[in-house]
């Protein structure tokens, strides 16, 4: 919504400070302008975050888009096209996110992004898992 709000915003302010454009330019250009700010919102995904603090330890998990499990609940079978996750608890993160494609990519701690997991980083990840499934995230999708 507030892309929505902000988009209209600053079409208004461009057609108020651009007068010296013709009104064809001016349309392509807030057309150009509006595509950019919904896209860069992920117009139309719902974005959710879950977080607990409890004997001393934070939880916080956020995502957009659709996650589902293995069966083992131990690790990510796919995500929604440019869909993500995020995990953190007690100083550590971990982030898996999908293209447009459906490819997912993690990055653990931004130690930069990578297709595969080192072992350490696979049971990071089914920690992660196994705490969404726990917290409620997408249970039914594994």
């Amino acid at each position: 919504m507030y892309c929505i709000v902000l988009c209209f915003v600053y079409i208004c302010i461009e057609s108020l400070t651009l007068k010296k454009y013709t009104m064809k330019k001016l349309t392509f250009f807030a057309a150009v302008a509006l595509v950019a700010l919904i896209s860069a919102c992920r117009f139309g995904q719902r974005h959710t975050t879950i977080m607990e603090n409890g004997n001393g330890v934070t939880v916080k998990i956020e995502y957009v888009g659709q996650t589902y499990f293995n069966d083992e609940g131990t690790a990510i079978r796919s995500i929604s096209p440019n869909g993500y996750v995020k995990y953190q608890r007690g100083g550590k993160e971990l982030t898996a996110e999908s293209d447009r494609n459906g490819k997912i990519t993690y990055e653990v701690n931004d130690g930069g992004k990578q297709s595969i997991l080192n072992e350490g980083d696979k049971e990071f990840l089914a920690q992660a898992v196994k705490d969404m499934i726990k917290h409620g995230h997408y249970a039914d999708g594994r």
